[in-house]
């Protein structure tokens, strides 16, 4: 069974720096020096110039507590099989979820170690105080992946059906997150209907436009996926003082977005009634391009607004207006003529 369980880390673990290589490409790298050599120059400028009141300190204590807390879930590695093959080795997958528990503990205590040591120099507190606060971090982590353990064996016996969900959702999570990079096999989404967005549905004749736009508000992550890339710009406005990497940031979610938004194209491949309709292939593509300029249509109209309210000088916000325009209407065209 160990043999079993070690083979599959060892895939994972392969499958996971083959996507490191493409998220991490030669420009990624140079782009995340220079982004970091820039977040450390204005972090040792705000250490020279400001110093956190008391209330200030605590609210950074919380910040940092609950983002240590985001990072790491119970990786098991249990699959769906095993509720059939294993269920007679029970006991052994008990004593197994003791030790997943362990190396599930690995990462999160190292996010939340250099969290400590980043926010030390604002907090200046004694090192026994920081060493104590990384140790509560960890136990209080330790305790949450405990209570996932113990939430699977409530009854007595133990619940696969709650491991192999959890196991899922973990491994789905991991991959949406390659996903913003690359294009990922084997990533699993879900379809629900939100009716607060039917309005968004107008009846039209083209098919491929109502089509997309229907899977973009109901199928897979890529509303979600548009909130949360859009949210991201906002805050690196907000949050960010220098202008010029606030505006590079916003342009790379941008760039995010719309590499994601492209794997709409394939969305109802799958259908074999698309294969009957009497509509000649331009359509398809039309229909996609019509559905990724609405999106960005609407975030170059919040990222301007807020772009003229957060981020100095103000000539900065056109190039978010030129390179959103450039990405919808020669990159959007680039990549698809060459599907």
């Amino acid at each position: 069974m160990n043999e079993i369980f070690k083979k599959r880390r060892n895939l994972w673990y392969k499958q996971n720096i083959k996507y490191l290589h493409y998220v991490f490409n030669d420009h990624f790298v140079l782009f995340l020096m220079i982004l970091l050599r820039a977040l450390v120059v204005q972090y040792i400028n705000f250490l020279q110039i400001h110093q956190l009141n008391l209330w200030g300190k605590i609210i950074l204590v919380i910040l940092i507590s609950l983002a240590s807390q985001i990072v790491g879930r119970l990786a098991t590695f249990i699959e769906s099989p095993d509720k059939v093959f294993l269920l007679t080795k029970e006991m052994e997958v008990r004593a197994y979820l003791v030790k997943c528990l362990i190396r599930s503990l690995i990462i999160p205590a190292v996010v939340s170690a250099l969290l400590v040591l980043i926010a030390a120099p604002l907090l200046r507190f004694n090192p026994i105080f920081l060493v104590l606060w990384f140790v509560l971090l960890v136990a209080i982590k330790a305790a949450w992946l405990a209570y996932k353990i113990w939430s699977s064996q409530k009854s007595g016996l133990l619940d696969w059906a709650f491991l192999i969900d959890l196991e899922e959702g973990r491994k789905t999570g991991t991959l949406r997150l390659f996903s913003l990079f690359t294009n990922v096999k084997g990533l699993k989404s879900h379809s629900h209907r939100r009716k607060y967005l039917d309005f968004l549905l107008t009846k039209t004749k083209r098919t491929y436009e109502y089509l997309f736009t229907r899977s973009f508000l109901r199928s897979g992550d890529y509303l979600g996926l548009t909130i949360r890339l859009l949210i991201l710009s906002i805050l690196a406005m907000i949050f960010i003082n220098n202008g010029i990497v606030a505006i590079i940031m916003v342009v790379v979610f941008n760039y995010l977005l719309i590499f994601q938004l492209l794997s709409l194209q394939t969305a109802f491949d799958y259908q074999l009634l698309t294969r009957i309709y009497p509509l000649k292939k331009a359509a398809k593509t039309a229909g996609l391009r019509v559905l990724i300029f609405r999106v960005m249509m609407f975030v170059t109209i919040v990222e301007l607004i807020l772009s003229l309210i957060f981020v100095r000088p103000f000539f900065l916000s056109l190039i978010i207006l030129l390179t959103n325009f450039l990405l919808t209407k020669f990159y959007v065209r680039f990549r698809l003529k060459n599907k």
